[in-house]
C-alpha cells in the first residue's frame, strides 16, 4: 500500500473537573507504567484525580470541516 495523504485539523480535548465543575485538570505527575495511571488535578479547586492511559490536556486530530 502507498502514502495516503489528508488535510487534518488539531483540536484540544480537555476534562472538566468532576468536583467543581469549572476548572481543567492537567497532568500532574507522570504515568505508572504497571498500570497505566496518570495523576491529575483540577487548576481551580485543587481536586485530585486519576486517568488510565490518558493525560489532559491533549491534542487530537478531525477531519478538516468535521463538526465537532
Amino acid at each position: 500500500m502507498g502514502e495516503i495523504r489528508r488535510v487534518v485539523q488539531p483540536i484540544e480535548v480537555n476534562y472538566i473537573c468532576d468536583q467543581c465543575e469549572h476548572g481543567m485538570m492537567h497532568k500532574v505527575g507522570e504515568m505508572d507504567e504497571s498500570t497505566g495511571d496518570i495523576p491529575h488535578k483540577c487548576v481551580i479547586c485543587g481536586h485530585q484525580q486519576t486517568f488510565q492511559w490518558v493525560s489532559y490536556p491533549r491534542i487530537d486530530y478531525t477531519d478538516e470541516g468535521a463538526s465537532l
